[in-house]
């Protein structure tokens, strides 16, 4: 057993805190059935308290256990999906402290498919519950994290010496997980990510709905309306109407101040004020780099960030999710 493995396993089994990678983005992880440990994910994220946890299993057992109703159609979605970014949400049993769930009736539950994650989960299944409830690991409604040092500079002030950080490769997708809701009849994606709605309409023949905002439908990480903000406010604009507005920012020659630009094109403005960067053309490698590129950005001194709006395709939808909660 990998040595940080052995330690992220220990101060979980002690009721500290872990952030760990998975292929989506880093998540910050406590015993889900340790209510005081999971508590504190709470207290350290500054997470409003209605906002329930992903609970983090190594199989399909130990998700069925935490789970009162599990329709058939969840077993071929977790086959074909798990391990994988897909979160699925259920009819909760009485298993999980209050906290963990929000005091909703539902569980959100995910297999992630990270080496460094399933070696932790696998791990802890052996010698702890196994039960790891983990949000983003980041300040609530800041920039995720998709690399050790980025979760470093934002939680390492808010983590104490129980606490642990846990190296690992890099998160390949970088954009947090697609969630299902399985706690109704009705089988509703309840927020994008990388598995697509034409991706699981396409394996499974079957057509998933968008959320209809007139029913009730649980509370799940990532439904607030501002969320993953960079402090450097954002514009998310067409080409032409960044064009229009970084020439009436050069208006003013007594002006100190820099931007940044990354779009599909470059701007066709030569400026030491402008620093500028072609950004990929393919959805899966920009949201790799999505928080990546945010978060290096925000350490710099730019006044302003242009990002050039994405294509509306499938394809991108969780990438234009993330953008619209984060644009200024």
């Amino acid at each position: 057993m990998n040595k940080s493995i052995g330690m992220a396993v220990k101060t979980l089994c002690n009721g500290g805190l872990v952030a760990f990678p998975t292929e989506t983005v880093y998540g910050l992880g406590a015993d889900a059935m340790n209510e005081k440990a999971t508590d504190r994910i709470f207290q350290v994220k500054k997470r409003p308290r209605n906002h329930p946890l992903i609970v983090h299993v190594s199989s399909i057992f130990m998700a069925k256990r935490i789970v009162s109703k599990w329709p058939k159609l969840a077993d071929i979605f977790a086959s074909k999906f798990w391990p994988g970014p897909l979160t699925l949400v259920f009819k909760k049993n009485n298993l999980l402290p209050e906290c963990v769930t929000a005091g909703q009736d539902t569980v959100a539950i995910r297999i992630p498919s990270h080496l460094t994650a399933l070696a932790l989960l696998n791990e802890f299944a052996k010698k702890g519950s196994g039960y790891v409830a983990a949000p983003s690991a980041n300040i609530y409604g800041s920039l995720s994290n998709t690399c050790y040092l980025d979760v470093k500079n934002a939680m390492g002030g808010h983590l104490n010496s129980t606490d642990f950080i846990l190296d690992g490769y890099e998160c390949t997708f970088g954009v947090e997980s697609t969630i299902v809701d399985f706690s109704s009849e009705i089988v509703t994606i309840l927020r994008p990510g990388n598995i697509t709605k034409n991706n699981i309409n396409d394996f499974l023949n079957i057509n998933l709905k968008n959320p209809n905002q007139n029913l009730s439908i649980p509370l799940v990480s990532g439904s607030s309306k501002k969320h993953y903000c960079p402090s450097t406010p954002l514009y998310v604009l067409n080409y032409l109407d960044i064009v229009k507005k970084v020439e009436n920012l050069f208006f003013d020659k007594n002006s100190a101040f820099k931007f940044f630009y990354w779009g599909s094109s470059l701007l066709p403005i030569k400026s030491s004020k402008l620093d500028q960067e072609i950004a990929p053309n393919n959805a899966l490698e920009y949201g790799k780099r999505l928080y990546l590129k945010l978060n290096d950005l925000d350490r710099k001194d730019y006044k302003f960030i242009f990002f050039e709006s994405p294509p509306e395709t499938h394809e991108w939808e969780a990438v234009n999710n993330r953008l619209m909660k984060a644009k200024s």
